[in-house]
């Protein structure tokens, strides 16, 4: 969906380049035109169909299960640094809300004016001489992002809390989920990331723990939980291949690991996703 030399990319797809689990290095928003089809994200099953959206942020566990014949969905696709910068003054909340729930159901209504969207975007991406061609993008997204943002504050009972904390530490958050999405599979240990961005440990679980209400090594076992999830529901590698995979000791240490998050052993979980 997105070329390594693009930071965007607007077009129509079968999405089935996905049908490996995979973390996204990307993100999209797609609307459904035609059929129907099956998509694990971040280990929860899904249906997408006529008058449904996606939004899929950068980071994201993904796979593509299953569809109809006929499934098509038109996309608009960012990249990870094209997405930061857009995103980098809305409310963590919103974000964190976005991602809990990447599947929204849109009235014919809706439906008009998200194709309106894309085919805005789609004139700018054909327009690669343009000078402002990308920030034009930035714009529109971000413009999106706040109207649905603002429905959302709107709502009763909202809980998205606009204030943010300092520029500075909302910097070193970002650049800590971003060293998370890289280095999950060998480093496990707040430490790690702590000394990367030239910070104390305790300074780090602070920043972490004010933006998100959870502390920084949860965010980092959790990221290696839903790698794992994905890796025994989607392939046939052994525990203990996975446990290699995933620089643990051993097969029984990545079993203690496991359970401990999730209350089941790995082969359990296995069983019971076949």
């Amino acid at each position: 969906m997105l070329l390594p030399d693009e930071s965007f990319s607007v077009g129509q797809s079968t999405m089935q380049c996905y049908i490996e689990a995979e973390r996204l290095k990307i993100g999209f928003v797609a609307l459904c035109t035609k059929g129907k089809a099956e998509l694990v994200i971040d280990n929860e099953s899904v249906i997408l169909h006529r008058h449904r959206s996606l939004f899929i942020m950068p980071g994201t566990m993904f796979l593509f299960k299953s569809c109809s014949s006929d499934f098509r969905v038109r996309y608009f696709a960012f990249s990870a640094d094209l997405f930061a910068e857009t995103t980098y003054r809305l409310p963590i909340d919103f974000l964190h809300e976005l991602k809990g729930n990447p599947l929204q159901d849109i009235s014919e209504a809706g439906e008009h004016k998200l194709n309106l969207w894309f085919q805005m975007l789609e004139y700018n991406y054909r327009d690669k001489e343009h000078h402002f061609r990308e920030t034009i993008v930035k714009n529109r997204l971000q413009n999106a992002l706040l109207e649905v943002c603002d429905k959302l504050l709107r709502r009763p009972g909202n809980k998205i809390i606009i204030e943010e904390p300092t520029s500075r530490k909302r910097d070193l958050f970002q650049q800590f989920i971003k060293l998370v999405s890289t280095h999950y599979r060998e480093e496990r240990e707040v430490s790690f990331y702590a000394q990367e961005l030239c910070i104390s440990t305790r300074y780090l679980s602070s920043i972490v723990r004010l933006t998100t209400n959870h502390t920084a090594k949860d965010i980092i076992d959790h990221a290696v939980v839903l790698e794992i999830k994905m890796l025994l529901r989607s392939t046939r590698l052994s525990v203990q291949e996975i446990a290699y995979q995933l620089h643990f000791p051993d097969q029984s240490y990545l079993g203690r690991f496991f359970r401990k998050h999730t209350g089941k052993s790995p082969t359990e979980f296995r069983k019971q996703e076949q």
